[in-house]
């Protein structure tokens, strides 16, 4: 990492420090051990959710409003265009699905159990967690039902982790990732899960609009 990147860097985590202290600040406005105050709930509202500490609850509806968008892109791809590879350095639609939900399995199994990802979990979500590697060329031949359960399946999991959890803690430096120079808190991990999915979201309809005689919208 150049000097310029490094600068870069330290003063993007300055300003989340900064942004952090100002969400504590409103946190304990919204009083965080009240899980109670909400909002009207939709997908186009941003706040607080029942059953859930109000920064945890705008989260998860920052979570469920962009894997929305994603559901919205993928719906109508048949196998064939998810399988399809733009040219051989491309990723196919269906591995960035997978690599969008590894990504939240990934700050799941961090933050809410303080841990890596076993041999077990490791097994399958390798090849999607590291799409530079060949074996990231075996996730083909899935219809976007399976793609879709899957998702689902890591959302479930998160959204009753979260709910065991307080503003607090996801406020908290996340000591799994964090080093003495660069500081990481739970909430950014969890914000970086949303953000990489509305970067992967952006990709995919790019792949989408260079998909073979496309007459998608």
């Amino acid at each position: 990492m150049n000097e310029i990147e490094k600068s870069s860097r330290r003063s993007f985590i300055g300003k989340t420090l900064a942004l952090t202290s100002t969400l504590a600040l409103t946190s304990l406005a919204f009083k965080p051990s009240e899980r109670d105050n909400t909002i009207e709930e939709g997908l186009f509202m941003i706040g607080p959710r029942k059953g859930y500490t109000p920064l945890i609850g705008t989260l998860v509806s920052m979570l469920e409003n962009m894997t929305s968008q994603v559901k919205q892109t993928i719906r109508d791809f048949t196998v064939e265009e998810l399988d399809y590879q733009f040219d051989e350095n491309a990723n196919t639609i269906g591995a960035l699905i997978l690599h969008i939900t590894s990504s939240e399995k990934f700050h799941q199994i961090g933050t809410l159990e303080n841990r890596p990802l076993n041999e077990e979990e490791l097994k399958f979500w390798y090849p999607a967690r590291n799409l530079s590697d060949p074996s990231s060329k075996t996730i083909k031949g899935n219809e976007i039902e399976y793609y879709l359960k899957i998702m689902d399946a890591v959302r479930k999991d998160s959204l009753a982790g979260l709910k065991e959890k307080d503003d607090t803690w996801l406020l908290s430096l996340d000591e799994f990732v964090s080093t003495s120079e660069v500081p990481i808190n739970k909430f950014w991990r969890w914000f970086h899960a949303c953000e990489h999915m509305s970067n992967h979201n952006g990709q995919i309809k790019f792949l989408k609009s260079r998909l073979p005689l496309n007459k998608k919208d």
